[in-house]
């Protein structure tokens, strides 16, 4: 194994997700590509590698959680005690990470006692007093962007108080307490950074490709930073203010990104998806971008997708058609609730009126759309999500109405996890939110649990944790319910979806109980009936029925 100055790793969501016994139920159906296990690092990994690599450090992406997902013989353990390495940075950008990202830190101290352990990414940097506090084995966390932080690290290595002599460290001091560097300027725009050096990283077939479209596939970033205050988002410009430093956007210019673009066409990568809205640097930057892009003959790249912060009117939408940056482009946009009272409070300032026009138009003009909402928000209740249903229903509406040769994909997320950091976390009772989890080692200690309702980090004003799981469950049904209506998915594809969602409702009522059952020998028998049940779709089916006939 090679020597390194820093080594940069990406850790399961679950570190033990192998050996234990989880049941990650609609995580998994946020991110499919990617595994309940999020083995998709953030983008930042990129950028900090090539930054370092720029500046002649010795450094290395380490995807551990691509390699424990793919490779079953893989030993995590072993791997991590063979590295050998200065600094072993790891990224606890999300909070899903928690558990993962701890237990590596810790695993990577126990073997290299003398290297330094570091934490970054929104996530730590929210809670990297709690951290370092808590965690012996970390030696730090690098607080905000850190490209350069981790470069000056790197630097000082040598020096006896490296870390104060680092800028946007959080670490212990044994005498002092806790101890804050001081706090760098952030970039005005990211065209200095790279986020195409895919040869860093090992490894990234996984990542790069998807199970379902067999396409190579990566994510650019149009801009770090944003200008809106959507309440639950953690990279909201309340969030980044506060955890970032950075007061407004730094965009990529559309030169950089044709360059980006043309670099990953020689890398033969299929699909791009361009991460926040063009929209936030102006109409001229929009126009700018697509302009740059339109034309170009691409060997590879087919598939440029776009991201819709707010409803894009006709000209919009006729513009991109007419100028695609690609053979195929697509957009997305995530109305979050779809009551518009619930909507506005979460900072989405726009009407389903709004949202179904930008649908029409969409399926006018031959431009797919994908529409995302989320489950579980504040001054949701059981009336708002049928309410939502039917705006779901709707939308299909528009798919049949229109012909054309593109769809309107409808799609929920759960949230799971209230973003560390956002409006909603600080300020719960003004968005219609009540914490479970207020410190991080609730969240680590919450990834523990087998099932995923008790990963969920808060209650809401009107609804309770079950009441919160059932919620998410009826709309999983409904779902499957109207896209085979409008015959977006077959008769099959329907019942197999039925069968999870009646095992998931049974699971959840049988979870309820099961944790309350004191004796740990009991209470893990029963874990892992279910576990075995769950595995086997005859076995599946037949659990279901039988409890259908008792209730």
């Amino acid at each position: 194994m090679a020597s390194y100055d820093v080594v940069l790793i990406h850790p399961p969501s679950l570190y033990d997700f192998r050996r234990e016994i989880w049941f990650p139920g609609p995580i998994a159906r946020t991110v499919p590509n990617y595994t309940p296990v999020f083995m998709m690092f953030p983008i930042g990994l990129i950028s900090i590698g090539a930054y370092l690599q720029d500046q002649g450090v010795k450094v290395k992406i380490f995807n551990l959680a691509e390699k424990m997902a793919t490779d079953k013989d893989f030993n995590a353990e072993q791997f991590l005690q063979g590295l050998d390495s200065k600094v072993y940075a790891i990224d606890l950008h999300w909070a899903i990470h928690s558990q993962g990202a701890i237990k590596v830190a810790e695993i990577c101290k126990n073997y290299h006692p003398d290297s330094k352990i570091i934490l970054g990414g929104l996530t730590a940097t929210c809670f990297a007093e709690e951290i370092v506090s808590s965690f012996p084995f970390v030696d730090c966390v690098i607080r905000g962007e850190g490209e350069e932080p981790l470069f000056r690290l790197i630097n000082n290595i040598e020096k006896t108080d490296v870390l104060r002599q680092t800028p946007n460290l959080t670490f212990l001091d044994r005498e002092r307490g806790i101890a804050r560097t001081e706090t760098l300027p952030v970039l005005d725009d990211i065209d200095s950074l790279d986020f195409t050096r895919l040869e860093l990283v090992e490894p990234n077939a996984r990542t790069l490709t998807s199970p379902i479209f067999k396409t190579r596939l990566w994510n650019l970033p149009i801009c770090r930073g944003c200008t809106l205050n959507c309440a639950t988002c953690g990279g909201s410009s309340y969030s980044y203010k506060k955890l970032m430093n950075r007061y407004s956007p730094a965009f990529r210019s559309p030169k950089k990104l044709l360059e980006d673009f043309t670099i990953l066409d020689k890398e033969r990568v299929d699909s791009i998806f361009l991460f926040q809205d063009p929209r936030l640097g102006g109409e001229k930057y929009v126009r700018q971008l697509l302009d740059t892009l339109k034309g170009s003959r691409w060997s590879h790249i087919r598939n440029v997708g776009l991201e819709l912060f707010y409803p894009a009117d006709r000209s919009f939408i006729r513009y991109l058609s007419e100028n695609k940056p690609a053979e195929n482009v697509g957009l997305s946009i995530s109305p979050e609730s779809g009551v518009d009272s619930v909507r506005r409070v979460h900072g989405r300032n726009y009407s389903n009126g709004d949202l179904l026009r930008t649908c029409q138009y969409c399926r006018e003009l031959n431009v797919p759309l994908g529409v995302f909402f989320m489950i579980g928000l504040g001054h949701e209740t059981f009336k708002t999500m049928r309410q939502m249903w039917s705006i779901w229903k709707k939308i299909g509406s528009i798919e049949k109405k229109v012909k054309g040769r593109y769809r309107i994909f409808t799609d929920f997320g759960p949230m799971i996890f209230l973003d560390p950091g956002s409006l909603a976390f600080d300020y719960p009772e003004r968005y219609g939110y009540k914490l479970k989890f207020k410190r991080f080692n609730d969240y680590y200690r919450a990834m523990r649990s087998p099932h995923w309702m008790h990963w969920i980090s808060y209650e809401t004003l009107d609804m309770r944790t079950l009441d919160l799981a059932n919620s998410i469950i009826e709309s999983s049904e409904k779902l499957l319910d109207i896209k085979k209506e409008h015959s977006m998915i077959t008769e099959k594809e329907h019942k197999q979806g039925k069968l999870l969602v009646d095992l998931d409702r049974i699971f959840v009522s049988e979870f309820d109980e099961i944790m309350k059952i004191e004796d740990p020998d009991k209470r893990n028998k029963r874990i892992r009936e279910l576990f075995e049940i769950s595995k086997d779709p005859l076995l599946s089916l037949s659990y279901v029925l039988t409890q259908s006939k008792r209730t």
